[in-house]
């Protein structure tokens, strides 16, 4: 590969999009340039093209970055996209190609990519993992047995007294006295009527008396 710009952003290996007589981008001229950097840099595992600039690019391109996906990921990479435009980014999003490959607006977030763990990693781990759970599982570890506490018989709450209510003070009964006289009568006659009495009777002895006389 002569007099190709390639520049290095964080992890990656970036290489130039070569451009047709018209304009747009030629994918057979960066299959081959892609070809010729790998070939001679056997433990390149990271690399991008910059499509800076560019509004879209053909199937044929499609097609070219998932070809390389696969032989970057044989080898634990990944090759990435710089696209500066939204609309690229937008149409490579719709085709499905941010399953596979990275797609990075700006140089700066290129820079910050940090790859997660390869997956030779993570079966180390996992066999680590699954070691420590089958030696747990030949000499588990017993909790000691605590004794149960000891539970006081419940004493039944105390019944509360009914209250009873102060006793009534009883009225007394006041029975009516029964007059055996008429108070309007006296009871003894007065000394007028007693004289009156004996004149009357008086006069008539008198009078008596007289008669038989005459």
């Amino acid at each position: 590969m002569t007099q190709v710009k390639l520049k290095n952003v964080g992890l990656f290996f970036v290489l130039p999009a070569p451009l047709n007589p018209i304009g747009a981008f030629d994918a057979e001229k960066f299959k081959a340039n892609f070809r010729s950097f790998v070939d001679s840099n056997a433990g390149v595992q990271f690399v991008a093209v910059d499509l800076s600039g560019l509004d879209f690019v053909y199937s044929d391109a499609y097609n070219a970055f998932m070809q390389f996906h696969q032989e970057l990921s044989n080898k634990g990479g990944l090759f990435a996209v710089l696209a500066s435009k939204e609309s690229l980014a937008s149409s490579l999003r719709k085709v499905g190609l941010e399953r596979f490959i990275r797609i990075f607006l700006n140089e700066e977030s290129m820079a910050a990519y940090v790859p997660v763990r390869s997956q030779t990693t993570s079966l180390k781990t996992t066999k680590a993992g699954a070691d420590v759970a089958a030696a747990a599982q030949v000499a588990p570890v017993k909790a000691p047995v605590r004794p149960s506490p000891v539970r006081e018989p419940v004493k039944p709450a105390p019944q509360a007294r009914p209250v009873q209510a102060p006793p009534v003070a009883k009225t007394p009964v006041v029975e009516p006295k029964i007059l055996d006289k008429n108070p309007l009568v006296d009871e003894e006659p007065s000394s007028k009527g007693t004289v009156i009495t004996l004149i009357a009777l008086l006069l008539i002895a008198i009078a008596v008396v007289v008669y038989f006389v005459m």
